[in-house]
């Protein structure tokens, strides 16, 4: 699956303390959760569209986390759920 236009809140693209990959996890991730609270993620997925390892994903998640735009939590290797805010 190809992401081709992503409509994500600008304050994320604004936000310099964002890396620029971060950003498009997020993007992926707001994408596949737009209608939800909470949406569960396999590194599988995201590395279809990004070139990322797990350990660089998880890293950018922290990042993520620790700005507040997300919370998650890792309950298998690889396998995500994921409370957008």
């Amino acid at each position: 699956m190809k992401i081709k236009h992503l409509e994500v809140p600008q304050k994320i693209w604004k936000d310099k303390r964002i890396p620029k990959e971060t950003k498009y996890i997020y993007s992926y991730i707001y994408q596949k959760g737009f209608d939800r609270i909470i949406t569960d993620i396999n590194i599988g997925e995201i590395q279809q569209t990004i070139k990322i390892k797990n350990k660089g994903f998880k890293k950018s998640l922290d990042i993520l986390e620790h700005l507040k735009y997300i919370v998650y939590q890792e309950y298998a290797t690889g396998m995500y759920t994921i409370t957008l805010n």
